[in-house]
């Protein structure tokens, strides 16, 4: 039982869910969530999806998972070196992964030959 158990034992799963849980109940008007996907199961990945998309207050959302970023986010900002250095809104989502993999990946799978 989590309840009778220090928060320092919990998996990481469980500590992002009860992290979220705390700040929710701040009721504050923006969230600034760090990573909210890393460590959790799909299960706990589509509770904290459907939540950030039914939150009616500004999110930022710090991620490296672009697919869930594009499901629960209205504007993607990319940075380097700490500064913003493109704006993309949810009409082009679809070209900014493309470009992301052509920039990530290129031809280096095709060099691995797999088939």
């Amino acid at each position: 039982m989590p309840l009778a158990q220090y928060a320092s034992s919990y998996s990481t799963g469980m500590k992002k869910k009860l992290a979220l849980t705390s700040v929710l109940l701040q009721e504050n008007n923006v969230f600034i969530l760090d990573e909210p996907f890393n460590g959790v199961d799909i299960q706990s990945n589509l509770v904290i999806t459907e939540i950030i998309k039914k939150l009616k207050k500004i999110v930022i959302i710090s991620s490296h998972i672009f697919s869930t970023l594009a499901e629960t986010c209205d504007e993607i900002y990319l940075m380097k070196n700490g500064k913003i250095i493109k704006k993309v809104t949810e009409a082009n989502f679809n070209n900014l992964e493309k470009e992301m993999k052509n920039f990530t990946l290129g031809n280096q799978i095709d060099k691995l030959k797999l088939e």
